[in-house]
C-alpha cells in the first residue's frame, strides 16, 4: 500500500484548463540549455490558429524567441513584424475602402441628381404644357422659307399682343386689360418694335356698342357667361378672340400670338427672377401710388425694383406729363427689364426657376403659345439687342395719329382724323411694323400710270408706302395703252420675297418687259405700270 501511495502523484493542478497527470516538474532556468529537449512543446504551430506563418518560431538559449531571416522577410510573425504586416494591411484595406466608398457615393451622389432633376424637370414640362398649349403660328420663325408660303405683306413679323388686367385681387374692374401692348419682332433682321396701345382708345366690337378697348376682353366674356356660366375657359377665350380682333381691324396688324397675364401674377413673377433693373432721366413720383405704405417714387438713373414697384411703375400714369401715353412707355421699360434679367440668369436653362416661374403663372396666364414657339422667341431675344429696339406709341410728338377727346361723358382716345376714321393709325403701324423680309431686301418700286384715270398711281403708291415700300418715284408711263397692270422685275429673281408680295398684289405675274414701253431711263427694282384696273 505503502508503495502505491509511492507511485501516485503528489498533487494535481491545472494549467488553463488542462490536467496534469504527472509530477510536478522543476521550472527550468535559463541557464538550462537542454531544457527543451526534455520538455514536451504545448503546441508545435503547426495547427493554424487564425493565420499560418511560412516558418516556425524557435526559442533561443535565453528561452525567447527567435525569427530567422527569412521568416523577417516572408513577413513571419515577431510581435514588431507582426504589427507592421498588420498595419500595412489595415492601410492597404483603408484605401480600398474609402475609393470604394467614394465611388459608391459618388453613384449616390449622381442617382439623386437625377431623380430630384427628374422631378423637377418632370414638373416644369407639366406645368409648361398646362399653360403653353399652342395653337397660334408665324411663318416667319422660318427666315428663309419658301416666298411662295407666305400669304402676304406681314408676313414677315411674328406679332405678340400683351394683354395685362387686375385680376381676383383687384376689388374694380377685374377683367378690365389696363396694360396693352404689341411686342412686333424681325427674325429676319434681329429686330422688335414694341407698340404701347392706349387702354382709353375708342372702338366698337362686333356686337357691342362703342367703347374703350380696355373693356373689350371684359364685355366678351360676360357676355359669353351669360349664356353659359359654367364654361369660364371658353368665355376667356371668347374676350381674348374679341380683343385681338379689334386690335387686328384697327391697328391693321395680324396678331400671331397673345399672352394674358393677371397683375399678381406679374408682380409674382418679377420677384422670381429676382426684380429688374429701370433707368430714368430723371425722378419720377405717383402720389396716388401707394407702395405698402409709402408713396410709389423712384430716383434719377437706374433703380433696382422688386415686383411691387415694377408693377407700380407699368401701372402709374399720374405723375407722368403725357398720362396714359407715358405709362406704356413705363410698360415697355418693365418688359426690357424683364427681357434682360431673364437673358442675364438664364431662366429658361435653370429647371428650378422654370418651375417657379411656372407655378406663378398658373391659371392666371393664358397664351396660344406652344413651348417650341417660347423657345424660338426665347432664342431670338438671345440675339437682339437693345439697340435694336424700337419703341413706338400713337401719340409721339411730330408724329402723333391720335389724341385725347370725348365721346358722350367720357374721356376717350381717339384718332386725329375722327371717331372711326383709323386709315392713318394703320398706315402709321404698317410702317412701323414693316415687313422683315421687305425691310431686308429694301427693293426700290417706280409707279407709273399707264391709265387713262388720274391719280391712279399716287393711289396705289400711298398703298405700297402704307406697306413699307421703298416707292422712290410716282410718275406717267411713256404711253397709256396699259392693258392691265403690270409689274417689271429688274433685279430677275433675285429678290424674290418683294417679287411675291407685288405679285400677290397687283394679281399678276412678273415680267421682265412691257411691249410698246421703253423703260430703260427708270432705275429701279421693280418699275409697275398701272392699267385701267386702277
Amino acid at each position: 500500500m505503502h508503495r502505491y501511495k509511492s507511485e501516485l502523484p503528489k498533487r494535481r493542478r491545472t494549467i488553463d484548463g488542462i490536467l496534469s497527470s504527472g509530477p510536478r516538474r522543476p521550472r527550468p532556468s535559463a541557464l538550462n540549455s537542454d531544457f527543451h529537449a526534455r520538455q514536451p512543446a504545448l503546441d508545435d504551430f503547426k495547427k493554424p490558429d487564425g493565420f499560418r506563418g511560412r516558418a516556425n518560431p524557435r526559442l533561443n538559449s535565453a528561452g525567447a524567441f527567435t525569427v530567422s531571416p527569412n521568416m523577417a522577410s516572408t513577413g513571419a510573425l515577431g510581435r514588431k513584424d507582426s504589427a507592421k504586416h498588420l498595419n500595412g494591411k489595415k492601410n492597404e484595406n483603408r484605401k480600398v475602402f474609402n475609393w470604394r466608398m467614394l465611388k459608391k457615393s459618388a453613384l449616390l451622389l449622381a442617382v439623386s441628381v437625377l431623380l430630384i432633376s427628374g422631378f423637377v424637370l418632370g414638373k416644369a414640362w407639366w406645368s409648361a404644357h398646362k399653360v403653353f398649349k399652342g395653337g397660334g403660328s408665324a411663318l416667319a420663325f422660318d427666315a428663309n422659307i419658301d416666298p411662295y408660303l407666305l400669304n402676304g405683306e406681314g408676313d414677315g413679323r411674328v406679332n405678340i399682343l400683351l394683354l395685362g388686367k387686375g385680376g381676383d385681387t383687384q376689388s374694380s374692374g377685374p377683367d378690365l386689360t389696363d396694360s396693352m401692348m404689341i411686342a412686333s419682332l424681325d427674325p429676319i433682321n434681329y429686330k422688335v418694335t414694341l407698340l404701347s396701345i392706349p387702354r382709353d382708345l375708342w372702338v366698337q366690337p362686333d356686337g357691342f356698342g362703342h367703347m374703350k378697348i380696355n373693356s373689350v376682353y371684359a364685355n366678351a366674356k360676360y357676355s359669353a357667361l351669360d349664356k353659359n356660366y359654367k364654361d369660364k375657359s371658353g368665355a376667356e377665350s371668347a374676350g381674348i378672340t374679341a380683343v385681338t380682333k379689334v386690335v387686328e381691324e384697327y391697328l391693321g396688324v395680324n396678331v400671331n400670338y397673345y399672352g394674358l397675364i393677371d397683375f399678381s401674377a406679374f408682380q409674382e413673377a418679377v420677384d422670381t427672377i429676382g426684380g429688374i433693373d429701370v433707368t430714368l432721366s430723371e425722378p419720377y413720383t405717383d402720389y396716388s401710388m401707394l407702395v405698402g405704405s409709402k408713396i410709389f417714387s423712384l430716383p434719377a438713373g437706374t433703380s433696382h425694383l422688386d415686383g411691387g414697384h415694377a408693377l407700380a411703375y407699368a401701372r402709374s400714369r399720374m405723375g407722368a406729363t403725357r398720362g396714359d401715353f407715358d405709362r406704356g412707355e413705363h410698360q415697355q421699360q418693365v418688359l426690357v427689364g424683364i427681357k434682360n434679367k431673364v437673358l442675364s440668369i438664364g431662366t429658361y436653362s435653370n429647371p428650378i426657376k422654370v418651375t417657379q416661374l411656372l407655378n406663378t403663372f398658373g391659371s392666371r396666364v393664358r397664351t396660344n403659345l406652344s413651348i417650341n414657339d417660347l423657345m424660338r422667341v426665347y432664342s431670338l431675344s438671345k440675339k437682339i439687342s437693345n439697340n435694336n429696339i424700337n419703341h413706338v406709341d400713337l401719340a409721339q410728338s411730330n408724329n402723333a395719329v391720335v389724341r385725347t377727346g370725348a365721346a358722350g361723358d367720357q374721356s376717350v382716345v381717339m384718332p386725329i382724323a375722327g371717331i372711326d376714321n383709323y386709315d392713318a393709325v394703320r398706315a402709321f403701324v404698317r410702317v412701323q411694323l414693316k415687313d422683315g423680309y421687305l425691310a431686308k431686301e429694301n427693293a426700290s418700286v417706280i409707279v407709273l400710270n399707264g391709265s387713262n384715270v388720274a391719280g391712279a398711281a399716287q393711289k396705289r403708291a400711298d398703298e405700297l408706302k402704307g406697306w413699307g415700300y421703298n416707292v422712290t418715284q410716282v410718275g406717267d408711263a411713256p404711253n397709256k395703252n396699259a392693258t392691265s397692270t403690270m409689274v417689271v422685275d429688274k433685279t430677275k429673281g433675285a429678290k424674290k420675297y418683294t417679287k411675291r408680295y407685288l405679285e400677290q398684289r397687283f394679281k399678276t405675274t412678273t415680267v421682265n418687259s412691257v411691249s410698246g414701253m421703253d423703260l430703260s431711263k427708270y432705275l429701279a427694282d421693280f418699275i409697275i405700270i398701272i392699267g385701267p384696273e386702277g
